[in-house]
């Protein structure tokens, strides 16, 4: 699968007051664009509640926000959490009650692989501060493919392993890389190869109080003001293509814009 390549990627220094789509469905939920953006730029995904075996997509924002369903996907097994992501012709998506990750083609409508991390990771466990079975949040940003998970081994603390998306086998894993135990922490996300802890999930203005440089292997509390106006963020992720992060905060589904470092800053 292509990779997304870009000339500058540097670490985020803010994020931007949250900007709210639609008003629809469960407290929890997953909404995604393809950050290739293969199947259409404009395409939305929408995956209700952090539990389930539909998918929605829409043909672009004004059809999303007037309910205009394009086409509805039934997946061959319930999901598990809200951390799944589309990724050029594929949804990746956490098996409910298993370790398995799953490849599903959008195209097809058929399962194109499947993958079983370790059997030290247990399903259903070290979810973020509000639960719902989220074992494995995928994440993309300019490297690839990410899944970011714990375990007991680190004290519940973050693991992150950087996925081939053609195989769902390993590429690189760093575990330990969070603050605090991942039932601790509101959500996280990967974007330009730093791992972002925020602090909590329904307090109305928080922080994201860690990031981990994979490449340094270093992490600091960067102090950045984060703001969960609706007090039950389930859900944050990463689009590298548009450089926002996609929410879904008590029924709303939301971006927020990004200000990264100037290219002389480290």
């Amino acid at each position: 699968m292509t990779k997304i390549y870009v000339d500058k990627c540097r670490k985020i220094k803010k994020v931007g007051e949250p900007i709210v789509h639609h008003h629809s469905g469960s407290t929890q939920g997953t909404w995604m664009r393809d950050p290739l953006g293969l199947l259409g730029p404009e395409k939305i995904w929408y995956m209700n509640s952090y539990k389930g075996d539909k998918v929605l997509e829409f043909k672009d924002m004004d059809h999303f926000k007037g309910g205009e369903v394009a086409k509805t996907y039934t997946l061959p097994y319930k999901f598990d959490g809200t951390g799944s992501v589309v990724y050029g012709r594929y949804l990746y998506f956490n098996r409910a009650n298993t370790t398995y990750i799953v490849k599903y083609d959008l195209v097809t409508e058929k399962i194109a692989k499947e993958h079983k991390l370790s059997s030290s990771i247990k399903p259903r466990r070290y979810s973020y501060q509000w639960g719902g079975y989220n074992t494995m949040d995928l994440s993309v940003d300019e490297s690839g493919l990410w899944v970011l998970y714990s375990y007991a081994g680190y004290n519940g603390r973050l693991c992150a392993i950087l996925l081939d998306p053609l195989t769902l086998g390993f590429l690189d894993q760093y575990c330990g890389i969070s603050s605090e135990p991942r039932n601790s922490m509101g959500n996280a996300f990967v974007a330009c190869g730093v791992v972002y802890s925020i602090d909590s999930y329904n307090s109305a203005t928080t922080t994201i109080n860690y990031a981990y440089d994979i490449a340094k292997k270093s992490g600091t509390n960067p102090k950045i003001k984060f703001i969960n106006n609706f007090a039950y963020n389930s859900m944050v992720t990463y689009n590298p293509r548009e450089k926002v992060l996609y929410a879904w905060n008590n029924k709303r589904q939301i971006t927020y814009p990004l200000e990264f470092e100037d290219e002389t800053q480290d």
